[in-house]
């Protein structure tokens, strides 16, 4: 079994909630269909082209948190330009024949819990493992690019084109640098967890437990096929809990982490 573990950084993220409507809210973490287009713009995969090579029979996701966060909301005012005139902030209601003004949209995005400090980051650990042929040659292509530090196809945005980020260290794990376990006894969990595999969650210190509902898949007309319930630790430390499902235990480097994928 192979995984390919790495590191992507920014200084604001913004993962709007499909469910939201007026207000563009975030997720803490980027949903699954988010990860997939990052690796797609990595590997220059034409828009809308690659859903059905990164499905969940295709493909295993995961995220891990490295870095505190936090949110904060600011009014936006969006242009609708289609003429000169437009440029002003306000736009033409044809209605009412006169220029009106654009109304303030919230926009809730994430910053670094320490903004101020230096190389402070918000910061994710992806994880992805190919399951099928059909996925295997873009695992292999990520891994070559990553491998020799060929130049992406198109630069990577933590949710919208002005934020940003960049990939900050990967490691690649073989079959001998991971185990998959299976144990009634409580293990540390170090990624975020789907709901439908936790059995027990025992008493934990110093632990921010956030829970998300997140798009897992997208068919080929990017109609949402699939959303999970899934919780994680908001302070990056892991999650001792009791599982109903294997988990996968990395080790290399003398690091070793305990994940699960996202489904």
């Amino acid at each position: 079994m192979e995984i390919l573990a790495f590191n992507i950084r920014g200084k604001f993220a913004h993962f709007r909630k499909f469910y939201s409507n007026s207000s563009a809210l975030s997720y803490f973490i980027p949903p699954r269909t988010t990860i997939i287009g990052i690796i797609a713009g990595i590997l220059g995969l034409e828009r809308d082209s690659y859903y059905e090579d990164f499905s969940l029979d295709n493909c295993d996701i995961g995220i891990r948190t490295l870095s505190r966060i936090k949110k904060s909301i600011q009014r936006l005012k969006y242009l609708k330009v289609e003429s000169p005139n437009d440029l002003n902030g306000s736009y033409f209601d044809k209605n009412q024949k006169m220029y009106t003004a654009n109304t303030m949209v919230p926009f809730e995005f994430l910053m670094p819990r320490n903004i101020r400090e230096k190389d402070s980051f918000v910061s994710y650990r992806f994880y992805y493992h190919s399951k099928t042929e059909k996925n295997k040659r873009h695992f292999r292509q990520l891994v070559h690019q990553l491998k020799h530090e060929t130049k992406f196809h198109y630069p990577i945005s933590f949710g919208t084109a002005n934020f940003t980020a960049f990939i900050d260290g990967f490691t690649f794990y073989n079959s001998n640098n991971v185990e998959i376990i299976k144990s009634d006894n409580s293990a540390c969990i170090n990624s975020a967890m789907p709901l439908t595999c936790l059995k027990e969650f025992p008493a934990n210190t110093n632990c921010h437990i956030i829970q998300e509902t997140l798009p897992m898949d997208f068919s080929r007309n990017r109609y949402l096929k699939k959303h999970s319930e899934i919780i994680f630790n908001l302070n990056c430390k892991p999650l001792n809990v009791k599982l109903n499902s294997n988990y996968y235990s990395l080790n290399k480097n003398d690091q070793k982490e305990n994940i699960l994928f996202l489904k």
